[in-house]
This record gives structure tokens, C-alpha cells and sequence, in this order.
């Protein structure tokens, strides 16, 4: 290490949390040894050294650890008993917790403490949200398994919150989650790690590295996270990227750290501690922040392309993985399984690394330990009958009508019978090119908008899938549905063979309108394999029969309670989160809806879009803008995205799980 320019102002707390993680997706097991003498061992000498460090890792990774080098694991505990490490805690598994229902997070973190306690003696109280994947149904989670404080990625939720200014980062906050529950952040920042990887690789040198310390310390800052990403990227590469740094000779790597660490605590100018020491800096006083917004309800780490939908649907096969999970968790559930084991199996089975750069022979082994676990689907048509009085039913080429005192359906036969208009009260006229004032949802039509971008139609109730390098396929052609009446369910049917560039679409349609409720339903569809996004289950709001200004969308994400966010703040951004990131990644963000149900709507009125996880764990998506003195809005789920981890894509668990199926439901809801 040599000399640098400029002296480092002082005062200032400067942490790490190395990242621990044996279940690495790209990771073979045989090279769990080399990666623990390499990656792991460097880092205990360096706090035998004197240098305080912190270390996340899951249960897992700890017990894979110690069935190669016992010795690591009890030097480890001797370490953290003498003050020189903090155990930072992830639970059993990286588990994405706004994926999941609650129950499982709950279940991941207590097995991660019970490990920590076994193979430690010690119970963490900082915890680094998995994959810094956040949502504030989370918090109260943590809270509850004895938590004190999270850490958490700044730079993503900071982008999404300018109010902030950059003195939120300069020390821990207090963040606000459902129902109210607070907890101190302790920050992680992709910028900070990436520098400091850059200079232990030897891409910047030790004077680059100082500047940019320097920077931001006359900055402000107070608390710095020097490091707080993988250990496994320092004498040894996971083989994930194309573009990863070429590695050094072993032990060149983990010397520069060490030369860093000699050199910042010798200049006296910043003071290495444990991460729960910038806890002495959190202002108890201090208003608590939000991490999520509109735009970005599941805040992510680093760049937008590692956004939620990372995790469920793109991977080799997330959605049949996701919807295999959900029906094995709700078989213990059912069963009120209070067997550990076959939690912790489920934990492991839902862990993030699965669903990225897994290799083929981990793929192959995970695919082994499944079975199948179907969803059938009821046949229609089996019990018709007339259609009851009070039930109007109308029909020429073009559109079908079915309308009460309450309600209407007006379905478009000439495009898939793409919902027309839905809503309360009568339906007429529904031929003027948009829907009836009191249709709630429906197309809204060329020309409906006079922005010549939304210079087309917008439909709802239909498919869009974009194959890569390919024409778009859509349900949207001429069709000649059949029409039954079910008594025993007191719903119409109504179902059709819809012409497609991949074939025939069977879409079936069930309609109760007591309940102002649509159920739709797509047979055959998810056989087929598809390279590029998949999304259904749209509604196009129409913008006549809702308040802008009271608009907001809900939806649980991994918590016991719904998140409310409003679509019309003052000063609020665009929402979009079906919005590409880039050439490579089909969406910025979306929802986890583990509630099954995705609402929007207003004071008075609201969609409720409703798919069950057992039939297909989708992510919700929600698109929000102005558009002159009107707006469009809508919702809709999608099936598949594009990231670089779904370029290999196969969807080949659907032998193994059974075929996802593709069934949603719609239903108005007035609040009046």
C-alpha cells in the first residue's frame, strides 16, 4: 500500500458485512473447499489481526462449512466471543421474502437463529434483508424474531425518494413497515462495494480507492459501509458474468485487503467497527422513512436489473418452481404440519439461489427430489340450463352482453372477447368505441385519449406474449363462444377455440353477476414453452368512472398485512413497472401479491384481480400516468419476464411439479 494524496478527514464509523454464501446458484458443491481455504479463511485472519469484521451468512452456508472445515466454524465462534466479528444474521436460506407468505419468513428466521445458536452460541440481532429484496409487510417480521436493526441497500430505495436528500445516508435511520412497526437501518451501498472489489482486483489502485473514501467523508458521511457484498468474489470467481474480473494468483486478492485495512486504521483518519456500532449514531428522534414507493414497492440492491422479478419469473422456470412451493406450503398448512424438517426442506426449496445461474447439475438434482402435484381444472359446459329471469342476454357478430339491475359484461367477439366494458348499472350503448360511463373497466378505444401515444386500443381481460425474436402472440382474434348456464354455481360460461400464431387458445370464461365477478381461465397455454414475457389478466381502468386524485393500488407482499400505495401524490413520478430496464430485462419492479389479490381503484370503487398462488404464483404489475387532463391506468400479471438469468430458460420442472395453471378472476367492488 502506498502513500495517498490528501489526508482522510476523521470521524468517521467505517464497517463490513462479508457476505457469506455456499447455496451459490453457479457454485458446484465439490468447490465448497477451496472456496472456504480461499475466500473464508482470509477473512478471520484479518480479525485475529485486530481489524473488526462483519460476516452474514445463512444457517446453511454455516453448516456446509462445517461438513468441510469444522475448525472454521469453531474459530469463527471463538471470534465473534472476543468481540472481533459480528455475526450478521440472514436466516436458514436466502429466501425473498416478498415472494413468500409470511409463515415461511417466520419459519426461515427462526431455523437461521436456532443454527446460529447451535453451531455459535450466539443469536444475531442485525439482520441483512435477503437479497436486500424489502417491503415494508416484512419489517414487522423481523421485529417480531428479536431483530433490533436491518441492513438494507440505500442507492435503490434512495433513487425513488429525492426528498431524502443525501443526508439520510450519512448515518442509520429509523424505517417505518406496516402497521406502524419501526426498526433502525444500518445501511449497505452497492457504489461503496463495488469500489472496494474494484480495488482488491487490482481495476483501481490504492489512490483511486482513497479519493473516492475521501469524497465521501467531506461529504458527511458517519457511518460508511466499506464492503457489504459476496466473500466469494475475492480469490476465487462464482462464474456467474461473462464480464467478472480474471482472478489473480491465490492469496493477491485478500493481501490488498489486508493492506487496505493496515493503511485506513493507521492514517487514524477512519475507525474500523462492527456494524452494530453505527447504531450509536441512529437519532431516536429522527422522523422514520419509508423504503418503498409506487414506482418501486420492492425495493432491490444495486442496479434495476436485480428487481423482484428476478426471483419470480424468469430463471430457468420461477413461475413452475414459485407455484410448486405454494402448493406444498399450503399442504402443511392444510395438515397443520408442525414437523421442522419438512419446514426447513420447503426453506431451502424456495431459496433465491434456484431461481438465478444454477448450474445444470444442481438443476437436474433439484428437479429429482420433486413430484408432481396438479391442479385440475373443471370442464365447462357439463350442466347447462336456461339462463334465470332477470338475466339479460344479448349477442350480435361483434359483442355479448350480459346484463342485470346491478351490473354488465360486454365481451368483444371480434377481439377474444376482450372485456368491452364491466361495471355496475346498465351497459348501453356499448358500440361508441369506449365503454359506458359505469363501466368500471374495459378497452378504451382509438382516439379515446387525444395524446397521439396512446394512439391505440387498450383492452382488458386478454393475453399478450412476446416471444424473443418474434411476433407478438395475443388472444385478440375473431372467436364464436358457446354459452351454458351452470345452476349449481349460478354462473354463465362462456368459452372459445381463439385462433394464434402458436395454435389454437382455449379461453374459458365464468361469469356470476350476483357477485359482479369474472373468473378466466386459459387451457394449454402454459405447455407451451415460451423465450420472452408472458402477461395477462389485464384491466384498463376507465378513467370517467374513477377520482385520479384518490387512485392507489394494493397488495400484500410477503407480510400479514395489504400495502396501500397511493397513484397521485403530489409531485409523484410515472408508475411503470412493466417498463423495460433495457434491452435484456423486460420490467423494472412488480408485486409479489401473496395474498393471491391485486386491488386499484378509489374511494368509491376498486378491481379486485385475483390469481391463486396453487394455480400460478404471477407477479402483479401496475402501470399509472397522465395523460392530458385524463390518465391511464391498469393492472395486470404476468407469467414470464426477461433477465440474463432467463436466457436458458427450459421450464423444464413442468414434468416433475405438474403445469401451472393459468386461472385469475376479476371482481368490482363498490364501496358506496
Amino acid at each position: 500500500m502506498t502513500e495517498t494524496k490528501g489526508a482522510l478527514l476523521s470521524g468517521t464509523l467505517s464497517y463490513t458485512a462479508f457476505h457469506l454464501n455456499l447455496a451459490f446458484s453457479s457454485v458446484e458443491e465439490e468447490d465448497h473447499g477451496a472456496i472456504v481455504k480461499r475466500c473464508y479463511w482470509p477473512l478471520l485472519e484479518l480479525a485475529r489481526a485486530g481489524y473488526p469484521i462483519g460476516i452474514e451468512a445463512t444457517s446453511y452456508t454455516l453448516q456446509a462449512i462445517e461438513r468441510c472445515d469444522a475448525s472454521w466454524i469453531s474459530t469463527l465462534g471463538k471470534l465473534i466471543g472476543e468481540g472481533k466479528v459480528e455475526l450478521i444474521a440472514s436466516g436458514h436460506v436466502q429466501m425473498i421474502a416478498p415472494l413468500v407468505p409470511p409463515e415461511m419468513t417466520e419459519w426461515n428466521l427462526k431455523l437461521g437463529l436456532e443454527g446460529y445458536e447451535r453451531m455459535l452460541g450466539v443469536r444475531p440481532t442485525v439482520a441483512l434483508i435477503n437479497e436486500q429484496a424489502y417491503s415494508p409487510g416484512i419489517l414487522p417480521l423481523y421485529k417480531a424474531a428479536g431483530f433490533r436493526a436491518i441492513m438494507m441497500d440505500w442507492a435503490e430505495p434512495a433513487s425513488h425518494h429525492p426528498e431524502w436528500g443525501r443526508k439520510k445516508y450519512h448515518t442509520p435511520q429509523r424505517v417505518i413497515g406496516s402497521g406502524d412497526c419501526v426498526l433502525p437501518v444500518i445501511w449497505s451501498d452497492a457504489i461503496s462495494f463495488q469500489k472496494f472489489q474494484r480495488y482488491a482486483h487490482g481495476e483501481i489502485d490504492a489512490e483511486e480507492y482513497f479519493e473516492f473514501l475521501s469524497l465521501q467523508i467531506e461529504n458527511g458521511v458517519k457511518a460508511l459501509p466499506i464492503y457489504t457484498s459476496d466473500a466469494e468474489v475475492f480469490d476465487y470467481r462464482p462464474g456467474r458474468f461473462s464480464s467478472e474480473a480474471a482472478s489473480a494468483s491465490a492469496g493477491v486478492e485478500a493481501e490488498r485487503i489486508r493492506l487496505l485495512f493496515q493503511a485506513l486504521t493507521s492514517s487514524g483518519a477512519i475507525e474500523l467497527v462492527l456494524p452494530s456500532a453505527a447504531l450509536s449514531l441512529l437519532d431516536d428522534d429522527a422522523e422514520p422513512i419509508r423504503l418503498e414507493s409506487a414506482a418501486a414497492p420492492v425495493p432491490v440492491k444495486k442496479q434495476r436489473k436485480y428487481n423482484v422479478l428476478r426471483w419470480a419469473v424468469t430463471g430457468r422456470d420461477d413461475l413452475g418452481l414459485n407455484t410448486y412451493c405454494w402448493r406444498q406450503f399450503e399442504k402443511l398448512q392444510f395438515e397443520d404440519d408442525k414437523n421442522a424438517n419438512k419446514w426447513q426442506k420447503l426453506c431451502e426449496m424456495w431459496a433465491s439461489d434456484f431461481r438465478t445461474h444454477i448450474t445444470e447439475k444442481r438443476w437436474k438434482s433439484l428437479a429429482s427430489g420433486l413430484f408432481p402435484a396438479r391442479t385440475a381444472v373443471r370442464k365447462l359446459g357439463g350442466a347447462s340450463a336456461a339462463l334465470p329471469a332477470g338475466i339479460r342476454f344479448e349477442r350480435d357478430n361483434r359483442f355479448l352482453s350480459v346484463e342485470t339491475d346491478a351490473g354488465h359484461l360486454v365481451l368483444n367477439l371480434y377481439r377474444g372477447m376482450a372485456i368491452h366494458s364491466f361495471g355496475f348499472g346498465r351497459g348501453e350503448p356499448y358500440t361508441a368505441g369506449a365503454p359506458a360511463p359505469n363501466g368500471l373497466i374495459g378497452t378504451m378505444a382509438h382516439g379515446f385519449y387525444d395524446d397521439i401515444a396512446y394512439g391505440a386500443d387498450f383492452y382488458s381481460g386478454h393475453l399478450v406474449a412476446e416471444p424473443l425474436n418474434a411476433h407478438k402472440i395475443t388472444d385478440l382474434q375473431r372467436c364464436d363462444p358457446k354459452v351454458a348456464y351452470d345452476v349449481a354455481e349460478g354462473a354463465i360460461e362462456i368459452y372459445a377455440d381463439i385462433p394464434s400464431s402458436m395454435g389454437p387458445i382455449q379461453k374459458q370464461l365464468r361469469f356470476w353477476p350476483d357477485e359482479q365477478r369474472l373468473e378466466v381461465c386459459y387451457l394449454g397455454l402454459s405447455e407451451k414453452p415460451m423465450s420472452g414475457p408472458k402477461r395477462l389478466a389485464h384491466v384498463t381502468l376507465n378513467p370517467r368512472a374513477f377520482n385520479r386524485k384518490k387512485l392507489y393500488f394494493e397488495s400484500h407482499n410477503g407480510g400479514h398485512e395489504a400495502e396501500r400505495h397511493s397513484l397521485w401524490k403530489r409531485g409523484s413520478v410515472p408508475v411503470d413497472h412493466g417498463k423495460p430496464v433495457s434491452r435484456l430485462v423486460s420490467a423494472t419492479t412488480g408485486l409479489g401479491m401473496t395474498g393471491g389479490t391485486l386491488e386499484i381503484g378509489d374511494d368509491k370503487h376498486a378491481v379486485k384481480l385475483t390469481m391463486k398462488r396453487t394455480d400460478a404464483a404471477g407477479a402483479g404489475l401496475i402501470q399509472c400516468e397522465a395523460v392530458g387532463d385524463s390518465f391511464f391506468a391498469r393492472a395486470a400479471i404476468t407469467l414470464r419476464e426477461t433477465d440474463e438469468t432467463a436466457a436458458r430458460s427450459d421450464e423444464g420442472l413442468r414434468d416433475r411439479i405438474g403445469t401451472p395453471l393459468l386461472r385469475y378472476c376479476v371482481q368490482l367492488v363498490n364501496k358506496g
